[in-house]
């Protein structure tokens, strides 16, 4: 007998096929790569800390998870015995198979308890607590309420992380106007697993929604390099023109609506053209003012805050990059960096961003633009410094006054080549206007692994190892470095239109 689990549930609501292959093709099914691993990790920090707020819980955890049958049994024994707490509550039923982060008895009451690492209640969170309550329900285990324990994201850290970190939320009454659709799906999901024959589904955004499909690299293995989907902002006409088997973006009609920006990049791919709008770019950096200050910050972002008055998910700086440019005939830029020591965030003396704004204050010069890569960034770390650090905050407001965006260029497309594809990252721009310039000789290569990393050094209180910090300095140093060669190639390309 084939049962489903919450976790194969939510694949076929997902998508029929998603859960076909969940059972039949886990050879097509990519690796786990190292960001959905720290996924994982962090659920597993969080259901440990949701523990705490329901203490002394049995745990009814497998030692085999190949085989549930004594999780099933002492969850059954533990309810008898009217245990408190039971964690990994385990419920088979009707070819469906549950395991609860938390079961709660509270006086006369059976709570059930679900625990996501999210900020608020997701339609998936719904549905999966949903099919829970069904389980359970068929099981002779109703829960009284059925609750979501999500990450309060007004909780501000202040010493040991307390209970408050989570927000409990009844969700009872709409799970239970779910069964039907619980009954509903459930069978239309058994039938598909029962049949054992590959279920006949288009590409769609559901390949997406709510999460991207582990298999979408197999059922979309037909669409070709530049498609439709690549088009910048396309959103629904993707599918309209694939709805008309119109995969390229080179086949789209000449006569097909496209806003400008699209335009650009149908003709940069069809004919090769570029798009240079000298105007716009002679009067915007005309404005800016020497020395330029090419500047960016890398974060950390943990669901449980690591430091005294920060919140859950805040973005927290742990280091900056700085060059600086006297003048446009400057053949080198003076370079600044600052990044925290690990230690810092766990020890309890000063406040590692205490230490960067101070830095910042030699750093900088006291006049001169301060260039970034879109800007909304940097002035929201800023702005965030200036709440935390307010004797500080003057100081972090005269820095924001400066702030230009040189995204700008690229976002309004005032410079466009074909090579930048739909994207107006740094990444995109950069090998499109100097393919020289390149990343791939450092070992973090993306802000994301640098954030990762340097956020693994602090947990695991392996204090930046020599090899890390390097890695790190280096690579935060080339992204403003790329910001100059960007500048200066702006610069070189309005002094020849003048020759």
């Amino acid at each position: 007998m084939k049962t489903i689990s919450k976790s194969r549930f939510i694949s076929g609501v997902q998508c029929s096929k998603k859960i076909y292959f969940d059972f039949y093709r886990r050879d097509l099914k990519i690796p786990v790569n190292d960001a959905t691993q720290s996924i994982f990790n962090l659920g597993h920090k969080i259901g440990s800390l949701a523990q705490k707020a329901f203490p002394n819980g049995k745990d009814a955890t497998p030692e085999n998870f190949t085989d549930f049958t004594q999780s099933i049994s002492n969850t059954k024994q533990w309810i008898q015995d009217g245990e408190e707490n039971i964690y990994e509550a385990t419920f088979e039923a009707e070819n469906g198979f549950v395991m609860l982060d938390i079961l709660h008895r509270e006086s006369d009451e059976l709570w059930a308890i679900e625990v996501k690492n999210s900020t608020s209640v997701k339609d998936y969170h719904l549905q999966d607590s949903a099919f829970q309550y069904w389980v359970m329900t068929k099981a002779g285990y109703r829960p009284d309420k059925f609750f979501l324990m999500h990450i309060n994201n007004q909780y501000i850290k202040e010493g040991e992380i307390t209970h408050e970190l989570f927000h409990l939320e009844d969700i009872t009454n709409t799970v239970i106007k779910m069964q039907s659709w619980v009954t509903s799906n459930l069978e239309n999901l058994l039938q598909v697993i029962n049949v054992e024959v590959e279920p006949v589904v288009s590409v769609g955004n559901h390949c997406g929604n709510p999460f991207s499909c582990d298999y979408k690299h197999h059922c979309w293995k037909h669409i070709p390099e530049n498609s439709v989907f690549e088009l910048t902002r396309i959103g629904k006409k993707s599918w309209d023109l694939y709805e008309k088997e119109i995969l390229s973006i080179e086949d789209i009609p000449t006569d097909y609506p496209l806003s400008f920006n699209q335009r650009l990049q149908y003709n940069g791919l069809k004919n090769n053209e570029s798009h240079y709008d000298e105007d716009n770019i002679r009067n915007f950096l005309s404005q800016w003012e020497y020395p330029l200050h090419f500047f960016d910050f890398e974060t950390i972002m943990p669901a449980i805050p690591i430091l005294d008055g920060t919140r859950p998910y805040q973005q927290v700086p742990f280091q900056y990059s700085l060059h600086i440019l006297t003048g446009a005939e400057e053949a080198g830029a003076e370079h600044k960096e600052f990044l925290a020591d690990a230690q810092d965030f766990t020890n309890g003396g000063v406040d590692p961003r205490k230490k960067m704004i101070n830095q910042m204050k030699l750093d900088f010069r006291s006049s001169g633009s301060i260039v970034t890569y879109n800007k909304s960034f940097e002035i929201r770390i800023l702005n965030e410094l200036s709440r935390d650090f307010p004797e500080d905050a003057d100081y972090l407001f005269s820095i924001i006054d400066r702030i230009v965006d040189l995204l700008d260029v690229f976002k309004y497309r005032w410079l466009y080549t074909p090579a930048m594809g739909s994207s107006v990252s740094i990444k995109s721009v950069l090998p499109a206007i100097s393919p020289e310039f390149t990343y791939e000789n450092l070992e973090i290569q993306d802000g994301g692994s640098a954030s990762g990393l340097f956020l693994e050094s602090v947990l695991d209180n392996d204090h930046n190892t020599p090899k890390l910090r390097n890695n790190l300095l280096s690579y935060c140093e080339r992204d403003t470095y790329g910001m100059v060669v960007i500048y200066k190639f702006l610069v070189e390309k309005l002094r020849a239109s003048l020759s």
